[in-house]
């Protein structure tokens, strides 16, 4: 419903700076909301605001990348009252930048996707009364920690379905701080581009099974383990790599290629195509038939919206745990993270590629329209807000 008030409702989306999932999940939330948002006479805004907590964004992204089991005891920790504490004194280290952001722009609603800057916002809020409403993203899940939840200061929890829900009753929120909505994955993802104009355009030769093998945006050092496995085919095959930014799983698999193609001389199984960053991910995606991959959330709900199934050959232990849960439970792929698994799926896959490219065909499509449902329903809910707020 449009707002009655010439005044718009004011939203500001907001993020942290790392090119991980937060960031993702914020970009597809602001880009419909910013599509939409004449027709609700809505200002949609997007900032990302770089959380101070000195060197533990790139440590983290150094053990998810290469020791991803070993996360498991921080995770654990995360879990722990006493740390959620900690965390939300550290978030205050963003105070300053936050506020500028804030007071600048003067927004009605904050959609925050990032759980320190929500903890931030709400302790701000709390002690300041300050009068916009905060909606905070909980952004696994299956495996859903208590640091994400912040009861006494968001208005609203987004969660992607009942497990995430039933946490947060768990911990104290009122069944009205809670909406669930599926997965946000960006709208650009479900964009059907043509497979043989896609096909074409990374000159992948006709008459092979095309496996896509990636890490998500900050890469993962399994993708190079991946590839002696896939250049030992004698059968035909088209395998592209994309290390997101992780330049030495970029170089290390420019490596095998380099050897690869020096090893034959002549016949050449296996085409070898391998990518970096990937800016047109869904017309590359829409030119595969299996992605092989780190379970997560973003990066396989990425693969499903163009509906490819996936096989997690790694994930980083206990904050995707419940990723492979979900995986297996609603039909979306495979898991097979062990190297001679990976390999045994790999020789039986080639031997019957149509047939596992179909196995999980209605399943798979049923999760990507669960998930094109989620950005609507955060519009819908908005209108509600904006119909009663105060003009």
């Amino acid at each position: 419903m449009a707002n009655s008030s010439n005044k718009p409702f004011r939203i500001l989306v907001l993020t942290d700076t790392m090119p991980w999932g937060h960031r993702s999940i914020a970009r597809a939330i602001y880009g419909h909301l910013r599509r939409v948002s004449t027709e609700h006479n809505w200002e949609a805004h997007y900032t990302e605001v770089k959380a101070e907590t000195g060197a533990i964004p790139e440590l983290y992204s150094l053990v998810t990348r290469y020791a991803p089991e070993t996360y498991s005891l921080a995770f654990r920790l995360s879990a722990q009252k006493i740390t959620n504490k900690v965390l939300s004194d550290v978030s205050l280290g963003a105070l300053a930048n936050i506020k500028s952001v804030v007071n600048l722009i003067a927004p009605d609603l904050i959609i925050s996707t990032y759980y320190l800057h929500t903890h931030c916002l709400a302790r701000w809020k709390n002690s300041e009364g300050r009068p916009f409403k905060l909606w905070t993203v909980v952004s696994d899940p299956w495996t859903v920690s208590l640091a994400t939840y912040v009861p006494n200061g968001a208005d609203l929890h987004l969660v992607y379905d009942e497990v995430g829900e039933q946490f947060g009753l768990d911990v104290g929120l009122a069944p009205s701080q809670i909406l669930k909505t599926g997965w946000w994955v960006r709208e650009e993802m479900y964009q059907q581009y043509d497979r043989a104009a896609a096909k074409k355009a990374l000159g992948i030769e006709e008459g092979r099974p095309v496996v896509f093998v990636g890490g998500g945006s900050l890469g993962n050092s399994a993708i190079p383990r991946a590839i002696p496995m896939l250049l030992d085919s004698k059968r035909p095959l088209c395998a592209i790599f994309n290390s997101g930014t992780d330049k030495t799983a970029h170089l290390l698999v420019e490596e095998y290629a380099k050897t690869y193609r020096r090893s034959r001389k002549k016949y050449k199984p296996v085409q070898l195509i391998n990518l970096g960053w990937i800016d047109n991910m869904a017309e590359v995606l829409a030119a595969c038939d299996i992605v092989l991959g780190k379970a997560g959330p973003n990066f396989m709900m990425d693969c499903i919206a163009q509906r490819k199934p996936f096989v997690a050959i790694t994930h980083v232990a206990g904050n995707e745990d419940g990723n492979l849960d979900l995986i297996r439970e609603r039909g979306l792929g495979w898991v097979r993270e062990k190297p001679e698994e990976l390999r045994d799926f790999l020789n039986a896959y080639l031997e019957r590629p149509q047939a596992y490219n179909e196995k999980f065909k209605d399943t798979i499509a049923q999760e990507a329209e669960r998930n094109q449902r989620s950005l609507p329903l955060i519009a819908e809910r908005i209108s509600v807000l904006q119909a009663s707020w105060p003009r």
